[in-house]
């Protein structure tokens, strides 16, 4: 018997709609349901079935829980000639590393995205275009190999202490372990920060600001009572994707050597498994914690935001945004400081291509320059494997992405029904879900019951559960695209349709996407460069049959002493250089073809 409210719903769905929309709508919240919904509350159930007081207490010991910490701070080393200060921090467990990485990453890269959004939205200074684009660069994906730089820089016996010891400084630093996770992730995150900030920094009535300086305020006073407040849900968006993405990363704790993180545990207990009960309960448990987390923080900053008021009053038209000429001690902070910064931030990047054609990199400085990796990835039958894996799931991917994000953002930019809402929450929620949670909870559900040996197996079959996850996990990018453009289309256009008799679903194929086709199209490529460099779920997916694996956990096993039993980080670097070059074309058409500014971050 159904409920008389989902009737009350459905009813006016076709009536709002139509019957071919209708089932569009019904298959999106199908395969979102499958993919996503009922994985999730598998992997929150699945403990149910298995935990126990020794288990609890296990979580409460080491490796989970370390009291007291164990290792130390910082090492200080006196090497006769000079004296060596290790930064590495203590470790307390997985748990606590975990969250202890993610509460500081989102910190430090809270503070730099807000520094150099401000600077770049509010001040006019030559080079002012030039910051912008640089601060892109560390967004660019580069899967594990941009981490294996930064221990390259800042590791044991790395460039930074060569340097010190170069320049005859008395002293050296090598940061390492924790602390190296931590400045890895910083460097790769922080950008996130920047853009929404700096777009919310862009929205601000100049008037507020004008009118608090006629109150007196002026220079730090004007920005933390009046422009930091007006920004917050921006730098509140970007700081809530920064703790989410460091809980779930791998490659900064593989770089610097730190197995007790929650995202490594996971991987390692998930490759080489072959069915479902060679997974602890306690392994389960932290793919949970990982997820309850993230949730707690999204929902937790969601809140923040939603208690305060960001409306500003407009007078008409568009505003232009406040830009001034910095003064002295401003132009000092900028080219001294800011610029350096987000150069530094660059520095892995940069060495992701020194490794992609540099015959070796063993010392502070690479030898030899070489496109000898390129052509042995040609030779390889893995990559060549994972590339048509990869283009495969991709492109499949888009195609559900394609029709459900289109949907999805025309059910909820036109229909008003009770609920709708909560497509949009469905359809973007994926951003702020952990990679590792999704793709366990896929296993759970799909290696059991009538779903065991079937060709939705993971462990015999993962190529569909990839293809599908991919067009869950990606579609955000997509789905806000197409939204934006709807809301340029008057919904008058359609009346007028619909009134010479076409029904709904004519009248989004002849009228409307032919008015949104670039801002489908940009969503699409964006959708695809970032299915190609997924991580999270190809990893476990795909380690349970190599054969059916994607071109990032190729990268993975490079790195991990995979095939061939070496960590072959040129030739993971060759790929990712590759990865790289498609992102750039990617973010060319998307952002200057197709005017489309920003789309490739979804963020």
């Amino acid at each position: 018997m159904v409920p008389p409210s989902i009737r009350r719903i459905t009813g006016a769905l076709v009536f709002q709609l139509d019957t071919p929309l209708t089932l569009l709508l019904l298959l999106s919240l199908t395969i979102f349901s499958a993919i996503l919904v009922i994985p999730l509350a598998s992997l929150l159930a699945k403990p149910a079935t298995g935990i126990s007081m020794d288990v609890v207490r296990g979580l409460l010991e080491y490796p989970y829980v370390a009291w007291p910490p164990l290792g130390e701070w910082v090492i200080s080393v006196d090497r006769g000639d000079h004296k060596l200060v290790i930064l590495r921090f203590k470790d307390m467990g997985i748990i606590p590393n975990t969250l202890i990485i993610a509460f500081s990453v989102t910190v430090l890269a809270t503070l730099i995205g807000v520094l150099v959004a401000y600077v770049s939205a509010r001040y006019e200074f030559p080079g002012r275009a030039l910051l912008r684009i640089l601060s892109l660069v560390p967004l660019l994906y580069t899967p594990f190999v941009n981490a294996f730089v930064a221990y390259k820089i800042f590791g044991d016996n790395g460039i930074l202490y060569n340097a010190m010891i170069w320049f005859n400084l008395g002293y050296a630093l090598e940061i390492t372990y924790i602390a190296g996770v931590i400045l890895a992730q910083t460097m790769m995150f922080w950008p996130i920060v920047y853009l929404n900030t700096l777009a919310a920094l862009l929205q601000v009535d100049p008037s507020l600001e004008e009118q608090a300086e006629n109150m007196g305020a002026r220079g730090f006073r004007l920005f933390r009572s009046v422009t930091l407040p007006l920004s917050l849900p921006g730098v509140a968006a970007g700081a809530g994707l920064v703790f989410i993405f460091s809980m779930e990363d791998l490659a900064a704790p593989i770089a610097f050597k730190v197995d007790r993180v929650v995202s490594r545990e996971i991987v390692r207990a998930i490759v080489g498994s072959r069915d479902i009960e060679a997974l602890s309960v306690e392994v389960v448990i932290l793919a949970g914690l990982l997820l309850v987390s993230a949730l707690l923080w999204f929902i937790a900053v969601k809140q923040y935001v939603s208690l305060r008021q960001y409306a500003m009053i407009v007078r008409g038209g568009r505003w232009k945004p406040r830009v001034t000429r910095p003064g002295l001690p401003m132009y000092i902070v900028i080219y001294l400081a800011v610029f350096p910064l987000v150069v530094f931030s660059m520095l892995p990047q940069l060495g992701v291509l020194v490794y992609a054609f540099s015959g070796s990199w063993l010392g502070v400085l690479p030898s030899g320059f070489t496109l000898d990796h390129f052509r042995e990835l040609l030779r390889d039958p893995n990559v060549i494997s994972g590339l048509r894996n990869s283009v495969i799931y991709s492109t499949i991917a888009i195609t559900l992405i394609v029709v459900i994000s289109t949907t999805i953002a025309y059910v909820v930019s036109r229909v008003r029904v009770i609920g709708v809402g909560v497509l949009d929450l469905l359809a973007t929620s994926p951003l702020a879900i952990p990679g590792l949670s999704i793709a366990l909870g896929l296993v759970i559900l799909y290696s059991i019951g009538p779903f065991k040996g079937s060709f939705l197996d993971p462990f015999s079959n993962p190529a569909v559960l990839i293809a599908l996850a991919y067009s869950v996990r990606k579609g955000p990018f997509t789905t806000r695209a197409v939204y934006a453009g709807l809301q340029q289309v008057h919904q008058a256009l359609e009346e007028a349709g619909m009134n010479m008799g076409a029904s709904r679903s004519r009248v989004l194929f002849t009228i409307v996407l032919p008015l949104i086709g670039l801002n489908v199209m940009a969503g699409a490529i964006v959708s695809f460069v970032y299915c190609m460099t997924e991580v999270s779920t190809s990893i476990v997916l795909g380690a349970l049959n190599p054969a059916q694996a994607p071109i990032t956990y190729v990268i993975y096993e490079y790195v991990t002493a995979g095939y061939g039993g070496g960590a072959f980080i040129h030739l993971a670097a060759a790929i990712v250089t590759l990865i790289m070059v498609l992102q750039v074309i990617a973010i060319t058409i998307s952002n200057y073809i197709l005017k489309f500014r920003y789309a490739f971050l979804g963020v």
